[in-house]
């Protein structure tokens, strides 16, 4: 009975070893679908820019094109937002079963929002994001370049629901969405602060008016939050997240342990059981 168990015990290593490297090899040959999303700024050829480093190096490249004498955050800002809009189109993001297929299948079993992405790296392996994915990225850029920012979260958690952010400079904050896209050049008051605009909800409505609909404008309106400045939002999501991705690694190194040693194991105990029979006929 006792070499019946270790049997199965290398049987089951074996199988889990090779269920966890699955999505490994899933990796190799999954290619992402590109989409031609229209009334938005997105630019494929921007894909590129797959890394927080080449996003923010390339923002650079652009404001240091402008050869001035000093930092103009303003212009660094609007450089950033109009790079960040033309770098994504709106869309779902979560993980896929190769990406993180623990985040995956917790978001399939317990909790969608367990497979949205909210690592800036992660979000920039994509060219599509959620309005929080999109300006996660926006903000992991202000963070690095030490500009002060903070979240804004409209509507409901039921929704309907919209995140942005505000960034200060000048001695106030500056409300900026890098995702729905607002047209802010229709209106002479642009780029105030939420509360501003809270008191004068039609002047912000002028630059929304060919993205969203006048009803759900108002009714995301109803309800606002700010976060802590210069915190990034979704940090238990992160931990969670990165905490994933170390279990992903090392499981697949855990499991063959596991079955090498249940293997030589087994293979002790019928050397074991040979020799012990060999000694059987010998005494006989």
């Amino acid at each position: 009975m006792s070499r019946f168990f270790k049997d199965i015990a290398f049987i089951f290593f074996l199988v889990l070893f090779l269920l966890s490297v699955t999505p490994f090899i899933f990796r190799l040959f999954n290619k992402l679908q590109e989409e031609n999303p229209l009334n938005e700024l997105y630019k494929p050829e921007l894909a590129r820019l797959n890394t927080v480093n080449k996003f923010d190096s390339y923002v650079d490249s652009l404001y240091n094109s402008y050869h001035l004498p000093q930092f103009d955050t303003l212009l660094y800002v609007s450089t950033l937002s109009t790079i960040t809009k033309e770098r994504f189109y709106h869309g779902s993001l979560d993980y896929t079963f190769s990406e993180n297929w623990v985040a995956w299948l917790s978001g399939k079993l317990f909790w969608s929002h367990f497979s949205s992405i909210v690592i800036p790296e992660d979000i920039l392996n994509h060219s599509k994001g959620l309005c929080s994915q999109q300006t996660i990225v926006f903000m992991k850029n202000l963070d690095r370049k030490n500009i002060p920012f903070r979240s804004v979260g409209l509507g409901y958690k039921e929704g309907p629901g919209h995140f942005l952010c505000e960034v200060r400079y000048a001695g106030a904050w500056h409300l900026y969405d890098v995702s729905v896209e607002p047209i802010w050049s229709n209106l002479s008051n642009e780029h105030l602060s939420m509360d501003y605009y809270l008191v004068k909800k039609d002047s912000l409505f002028v630059a929304y008016e060919a993205k969203l609909s006048k009803t759900l404008f108002y009714k995301l309106l109803e309800k606002y939050q700010y976060g802590q400045p210069n915190q990034m939002p979704a940090r238990n999501m992160t931990l969670f997240h990165r905490a994933t991705f170390i279990f992903i690694d090392i499981i697949p190194f855990v499991c063959m342990f596991a079955a090498i040693s249940s293997y030589r194991q087994r293979k002790k105990n019928l050397k074991a059981s040979s020799e012990k029979s060999l000694n059987c006929i010998a005494i006989l």
